[in-house]
């Protein structure tokens, strides 16, 4: 469910408790049935969507993306930092569009003792294959997402 589903191809200027409304409407205006997870993809750091997500979701687990940019992680470590003082369940967090070896993301990630679960290297194919599952499935991105996965 996404809110581009209901504002197709117009911009949602959302900000402050425009957001926060949103995903409450979302979260109970949509027919859940029975599901195992709920997968939220949400922008990185501590914004007003992250807290109403700590706030709404009880027992709610974080799988945290960064890029390898150490300016991202930092925002990546304040949001690190944020689950642990409030003993959120963190399932680990993943390392996107890696285009260079460099250990810093990985190294800073288990310096707070938050499990490293792997990087996903930069793929020029998947911009081609989003859309289209078999042709995602011949992607490396695939394949190293797979391996991921097995780990939790």
């Amino acid at each position: 469910m996404s809110i581009v589903h209901y504002s197709l191809e117009n911009p949602a200027p959302l900000r402050g408790s425009d957001v926060s409304n949103a995903i409450i409407e979302l979260l109970a205006i949509t027919r859940w049935e029975e599901i195992d997870y709920l997968v939220i993809d949400m922008p990185p750091g501590l914004g007003d969507a992250t807290l109403d997500m700590i706030r709404l979701i009880p027992r709610i687990s974080f799988l945290v993306v960064s890029t390898p940019s150490r300016l991202a992680y930092e925002s990546v470590r304040r949001l690190l930092t944020l689950l642990k003082d409030q003993r959120l369940h963190t399932l680990g967090l993943i390392e996107n569009m890696v285009s260079k070896a460099d250990s810093y993301v990985k190294a800073e990630t288990e310096k707070m003792h938050i499990k490293y679960l792997g990087a996903l290297s930069f793929d020029d194919f998947i911009e081609t294959s989003i859309g289209d599952p078999e042709k995602l499935k011949k992607t490396g991105f695939y394949d190293q997402v797979k391996k991921i996965t097995e780990k939790l």
